[in-house]
C-alpha cells in the first residue's frame, strides 16, 4: 500500500468568532463545532449560522469577509500553501431556516494580494498584501451579503492535497465586516529621533516614517517639510525670516524596512542656521483620506 495516497486527516474543532469592525453579528450557532474527519484528497464540510440584526452600526449590503485559519498540531509538519482547498457559500433567510431568499457563493483564496472592492467606489480596493500559510479569505467580490434582519446559514467545504501529511489540524473562522474608512493614514516619525543634533560634518538627515492605514497608501501623496520651531506647516501669516524647506515629495517606500525613507541634505536645502526645527509630514490613502504628522 502506498502511504502517500490516503493519509487520514483528523480535524479539531472550529471556532466561530464574531469579529466585526463596525456593526453587530449575533446568535452564532454553534459557537464550537466538529469538522468530520476525511481522507486526504477528499472533502468535508460544516455549517454554522448567525443573525445580522437591524441595530445601530449595521446596514444593508455590508461586506462580509470570513478569515479561515488552519494550523497543524504537529510542529514538524506545518501547513503550507496548496495543502488545502476551500469553498464557502451563504444562504439567507428571513427567519432561521425559514423563508429562504438568496444564496451567495464566496471565493476562498490563500494567495496575496486579496482585493476587496468598495460597493460605492468600485475603483477603490482594500488590499491585503501578506497572508500566512494556512490563512484563507472567503468573500464574494461582486456581492455584499449582509442584509438587515437576515439569518445567514454558511456552509464551509474543505478539501486537501492527496499527499497531505496525516495528522490533526485546527481550524478557526473569524467573521469580519469591512468598515468604510474615513480616517487618514497614521504617520509615525522613526528618524530623526527627538533631540537629534546635526552639524556641517553631519549634514545628511535620514528621514523615516512608518505610515499605516486600512487601505493602501497613495505613494505619490507622501511628503514632508522642515520648518523653524513653532511655525505651522503652511507658514500662513508669518514674515520671511523663518526657515521653510517647502513640501518635499522625494521620499520612497522601502519594502525591506517597510518605512518611507528619504535623505535630507541641509546644505542643498539652504538650512545653515543653528536652532530647533519642526518636521511635518502628510500622506493620503488611495481613497483620498489625508493624514498629518
Amino acid at each position: 500500500m502506498n502511504n502517500n495516497k490516503i493519509p487520514l486527516i483528523i480535524f479539531a474543532t472550529i471556532f466561530l468568532i464574531g469579529i466585526v469592525t463596525a456593526g453587530t453579528i449575533t446568535n452564532v450557532i454553534p459557537t464550537t463545532l466538529d469538522i468530520p474527519s476525511f481522507i486526504a484528497g477528499g472533502t468535508t464540510e460544516t455549517t454554522f449560522s448567525f443573525d445580522y440584526p437591524n441595530v445601530g452600526g449595521n446596514y444593508n449590503n455590508a461586506p462580509l469577509v470570513a478569515r479561515v485559519n488552519i494550523i497543524s498540531v504537529d510542529e514538524d509538519y506545518p501547513v503550507w500553501k496548496g495543502d488545502f482547498q476551500m469553498f464557502m457559500y451563504a444562504e439567507q433567510y428571513l427567519l432561521p431556516g425559514f423563508f429562504y431568499y438568496n444564496t451567495i457563493p464566496m471565493t476562498c483564496s490563500e494567495q496575496a494580494p486579496i482585493n476587496f472592492k468598495a460597493k460605492d467606489k468600485p475603483d477603490i480596493q482594500y488590499t491585503i498584501n501578506e497572508l500566512l500559510n494556512g490563512t484563507f479569505y472567503c468573500y464574494n467580490p461582486n456581492y455584499y451579503m449582509l442584509q438587515l434582519d437576515s439569518n445567514d446559514e454558511v456552509t464551509l467545504i474543505i478539501g486537501s492535497n492527496p499527499a497531505l501529511y496525516p495528522g490533526e489540524y485546527q481550524v478557526s473562522v473569524e467573521l469580519l465586516e469591512m468598515e468604510p474608512d474615513n480616517q487618514g493614514p497614521v504617520i509615525q516619525l522613526v528618524s530623526p529621533v527627538n533631540g537629534s543634533i546635526f552639524s556641517d560634518n553631519n549634514s545628511i538627515i535620514p528621514i523615516k516614517f512608518n505610515i499605516t492605514d486600512m487601505y493602501n497608501i497613495d505613494d505619490s501623496s507622501v511628503k514632508y517639510k522642515i520648518v523653524t520651531l513653532g511655525v505651522p506647516s503652511d507658514g500662513t501669516g508669518l514674515n520671511a525670516t523663518y526657515y521653510d524647506s517647502g513640501w518635499i515629495y522625494d521620499i520612497t517606500y522601502n519594502s525591506t524596512s517597510k518605512l518611507y525613507e528619504a535623505q535630507f541634505n541641509m546644505t542643498q536645502h539652504g538650512l545653515n542656521q543653528s536652532g530647533s526645527y519642526w518636521l511635518y509630514a502628510e500622506a493620503k490613502d488611495v481613497i483620498g483620506n489625508n493624514g498629518k504628522l
